[in-house]
């Protein structure tokens, strides 16, 4: 049996009132199957699925030769998006403001993937914090795009991620990677 992974950057503590808020005003709960732990919110880099164990340790060495080029940088949230139709989106997240420097960092993760592990490139990165995904019901539940107090962070690397479906929180940083 194969573990899934992905690679992300965790939301910093600082968003997870905004996110309450957001949760409570909007009742994601009840409209949505997948309400993510606090503990889980993260920003994905690249979404890799099932991994063979022998392909994990090569992949963490290109992640830190990666990191290695890589220097701390900020980030900001922003407000509340979602992807699909406003009536009823199929994931609700929380937004985060452009950045070069994050775009770099998911290029190189994305080519390591493309590399390694046989990923498709895919230009279409839109940085977000997951929320709520998979809706429960079909009938319609409006969100509206908005904007917050802008809560600025400071990313100063990445992780591996290994996911557990079954457990709670989901997601288990099996290495970070520092940015020097």
């Amino acid at each position: 049996m194969h573990h899934h992974y992905f690679i992300g950057i965790k939301a910093p503590a600082s968003i997870e009132e905004t996110v309450k808020l957001y949760r409570d005003k909007y009742g994601l709960s009840n409209t949505y199957k997948v309400i993510p732990h606090l503990e889980d919110l993260h920003i994905t880099l690249l979404f890799i699925g099932a991994l063979p164990e022998e392909k994990v340790v090569p992949l963490k060495e290109s992640l830190a030769a990666l990191a290695d080029n890589h220097s701390n940088f900020p980030l900001t949230v922003d407000g509340l998006s979602f992807f699909g139709s406003p009536k009823g989106p199929r994931v609700v997240y929380m937004s985060v403001q452009q950045s070069k420097a994050l775009d770099a960092l998911q290029q190189d993760v994305a080519s390591i993937g493309a590399g390694q592990l046989g990923i498709e490139l895919d230009n279409r990165f839109t940085p977000h914090i997951t929320i709520a995904k998979k809706r429960k019901l079909h009938e319609e539940s409006a969100i509206k795009k908005e904007t917050c107090v802008p809560l600025p962070f400071h990313v100063n690397g990445f992780s591996l991620f290994r996911i557990h479906p079954s457990r709670t929180p989901k997601y288990e940083a099996v290495q970070t990677f520092p940015f020097t």
